[in-house]
């Protein structure tokens, strides 16, 4: 409706019309009320809505945030994810047979069903109840098939195919780009192929509500050498060794330390034997936040760290890449 504004004097009932106009409003009104009133209980399949209410945990009470667990019936749909505590509450539209499913945290496995069937009744709390158990995962040398950074070469830029090989670091991200710099160990002398690829080992990580626990257990490192741990979030999955996107695939333009912001818990120093075996902890759970994880492993050629933030590619190399997703 549109309001026009005129110059004419509004026109003033006397008081006895003014009161049957507001008696006969009021008549009007409580027999609208009364009609809608009428028609609701004509609807035959309205009925109060259900709850779902759960927690995700393994097998030792270790509860796990940001886990999104999806309800449905017919085409009625409702997702939520799990709070600080692991657990979540999710309102149904109807009451009856509903599937749950949990959408498992990154390299984990279901102990029980992924998938569960339960009722929901008018009035109370239907519980589902999810059991999951972290993965190990291998850590992968960033070399050969895997090698997602050209980064490691012999002297001359190639791919290094000869055990006793002197290895480098090509620069990838800082000019002069392809900079050559020779990896070397604490000792002084340069690692070469043979060495480079004695690493292996695993990692796996426990949430629990707002930490994570990232155990590492690596050997055949560079002895007594300083290396560093990174959060590369993904947009998407990525088989190892598959190609990424730097300005694309990132949800991070920096990937972030783990442990501290500022870089200070991210750092392990192998022993004489080139063993790493210690427990990172981050002040969130990592395994849920994003749609994959790498976490890669650098070496520091000279020893020394430099916080949160960008490290020198004449400074570091990547030895290993451990994926979560």
């Amino acid at each position: 409706m549109n309001f026009v504004k005129t110059n004419r004097e509004p026109y003033r009932f006397p008081m006895l019309r003014t009161i049957e106009i507001g008696l006969i409003l009021f008549l009007l009104t409580v027999g609208c009320s009364n009609s809608d009133s009428d028609s609701t209980d004509d609807i035959p399949d309205q009925q109060i809505p259900g709850t779902i209410v759960g927690v995700v945990s393994d097998p030792d009470g270790n509860v796990y945030p940001g886990a999104s667990i999806t309800a449905s019936k017919g085409k009625e749909e409702s997702t939520r994810v799990t709070n600080p505590l692991g657990e979540f509450k999710i309102t149904t539209k109807s009451i009856g047979p509903h599937n749950v499913v949990l959408e498992l945290p990154l390299s984990t496995e279901a102990l029980s069903s992924t998938e569960i069937s339960i009722n929901v009744k008018e009035d109370q709390d239907a519980r589902v109840d999810f059991v999951i158990q972290p993965k190990s995962v291998k850590a992968h040398l960033n070399f050969g098939d895997v090698q997602i950074l050209e980064e490691i070469v012999d002297k001359d830029g190639n791919t290094p195919t000869s055990p006793s090989e002197p290895l480098y670091a090509a620069n990838i991200f800082d000019p002069p780009l392809g900079l050559l710099t020779a990896i070397k160990a604490p000792d002084g002398h340069q690692i070469t192929l043979e060495e480079f690829e004695k690493a292996e080992g695993k990692l796996d990580v426990h949430c629990n509500g707002d930490k994570s626990y990232i155990n590492v257990a690596l050997e055949g490192m560079i002895p007594n050498g300083t290396y560093t741990f990174w959060l590369a979030y993904l947009n998407k999955t990525r088989k190892v060794g598959e190609a990424i996107d730097f300005a694309n695939d990132f949800v991070f333009r920096t990937n972030p330390p783990v442990g501290a912001s500022n870089g200070t818990e991210n750092i392990a120093v192998a022993d004489e034997n080139g063993t790493i075996s210690l427990v990172f902890e981050h002040a969130s759970c990592i395994l849920t936040d994003e749609v994959a994880l790498v976490i890669p492993i650098l070496y520091h050629i000279n020893g020394k760290t430099f916080g949160g933030g960008h490290v020198p590619d004449t400074e570091e190399m990547v030895h290993m890449l451990a994926y979560f997703q």
